[in-house]
């Protein structure tokens, strides 16, 4: 299983949330990204987490430009994987932020069907993303969320079918299953269930992995996505603590060579 952290970037100039400068949110996440790198993390998603209240789809212009400013002004190890998330669902900008900036893939939070949200109801883009990201200069993937946190699915809507039409009819490269919000614990048995849908190194864990959970959730995944507990004392707000980072990586090491009794040779042979 790869281990990816996440930046949450400050409120960008444009969101309501804006309390700092380009110049000032930039060294905030640089930080960051020091932190993970120095952890040991097989690649960064950064988001505008900030933002919020976020707007559902199509963010403003003077945001895409404070969120590209930003992204493209950091110091990224290019061995990493690097994603961008553009929330609240604008898979569109997210794309074209990482060609912008050379990354390897963005997430999107709802790619197709629909979600009910904070911000209402969403409705995937899959076709209008599609068309966009055959448009780009580079190939890009696509990670999309199923049954994506702080949302509620259609009722009636099985996860299993969900994650079919993606794969099969959206054009998703991984599959996202996560808690139901932020830092909170994604279900095994929804991992589980559709474990055997998604190929081999396409399924994600979304939220909720920590030092005490990794060794049963590598298992099962193929990428595992940590905010929360990467931050100083597991706190979301806090920056991200390299300690902790190395910690939980080496929980997760160590797991491989107990658990599995296989050698890690940069991420674990048997996950």
């Amino acid at each position: 299983m790869k281990i990816y952290g996440v930046i949450h970037l400050k409120g960008l100039p444009g969101s309501t949330s804006n309390e700092l400068s380009i110049s000032e949110i930039t060294t905030l996440a640089q930080n960051d990204i020091n932190g993970l790198t120095e952890g040991g993390v097989d690649g960064i998603i950064i988001e505008n987490f900030g933002d919020a209240p976020f707007v559902k789809d199509n963010l403003s212009k003077r945001s895409l430009v404070s969120f590209t400013t930003v992204a493209s002004n950091l110091e990224l190890n290019r061995n990493l994987d690097i994603g961008i998330n553009v929330l609240r669902n604008d898979g569109i900008s997210a794309l074209a932020i990482a060609e912008a900036i050379d990354a390897t893939f963005v997430r999107i939070n709802v790619l197709n069907n629909i979600m009910y949200t904070d911000q209402g109801i969403i409705e995937g883009k899959s076709y209008d993303v599609s068309q966009f990201r055959n448009s780009l200069s580079k190939d890009i993937q696509v990670f999309a969320d199923v049954f994506v946190k702080h949302a509620t699915p259609p009722h009636g809507a099985k996860i299993e079918n969900h994650t079919k039409e993606l794969l099969e009819r959206a054009g998703a490269d991984v599959i996202i299953v996560s808690g139901d919000g932020t830092g909170e614990v994604t279900d095994i048995e929804d991992l589980n269930r559709i474990r055997n849908i998604v190929p081999k190194g396409k399924l994600a864990i979304g939220s909720g992995l920590n030092g005490e959970n990794i060794q049963d959730f590598s298992q099962i995944a193929d990428i595992g996505i940590i905010g929360t507990d990467f931050k100083a004392d597991g706190v979301l707000d806090n920056p991200v603590d390299a300690n902790r980072v190395k910690n939980i990586i080496w929980i997760f090491i160590c797991t491989c060579i107990i658990v599995f009794k296989t050698p890690y040779v940069g991420e674990c042979v048997s996950c």
